[in-house]
């Protein structure tokens, strides 16, 4: 399977990367803190993760209109279980636990179409 992938790799990549910069222009003006990707790197953009103030009611909102999103870091490294022994507690690394409470992912694949982007774009 991999090397069938192999094949799409670069194009799937520069279309993921074309759709994240649309998402990025079209939620610019919105109160969103957008993905920063350093000028001398490329991401994959595995996920389009943003930060909201109001994570949980804006998901909401958005599974309404059916649009799905997600939360993969829900909980900062530094309060996870397999982290206790190294003896943090809420409140050492506040930047990390304010960011955990704020990010979630928008629906991102290389065929997101124009309409589609719009669509989740404007039911902020």
């Amino acid at each position: 399977i991999v090397n069938v992938k192999l094949k799409y790799y670069k194009k799937d990549l520069a279309l993921r990367q074309e759709v994240a910069s649309k998402y990025s222009e079209k939620l610019k003006d919105k109160d969103i803190i957008l993905p920063f990707i350093n000028p001398e790197a490329t991401s994959a953009f595995a996920q389009y993760s943003i930060r909201v103030q109001n994570r949980d009611e804006i998901q909401a909102k958005l599974k309404e209109q059916g649009i799905p999103t997600a939360v993969h870091y829900p909980m900062p490294l530094h309060l996870q279980e397999c982290f206790s022994y190294l003896g943090y507690n809420k409140g050492d690394f506040p930047v990390s636990e304010k960011v955990s409470e704020e990010i979630m992912s928008l629906p991102m694949n290389p065929y997101l179409s124009d309409d589609e982007i719009g669509y989740i774009s404007r039911n902020f």
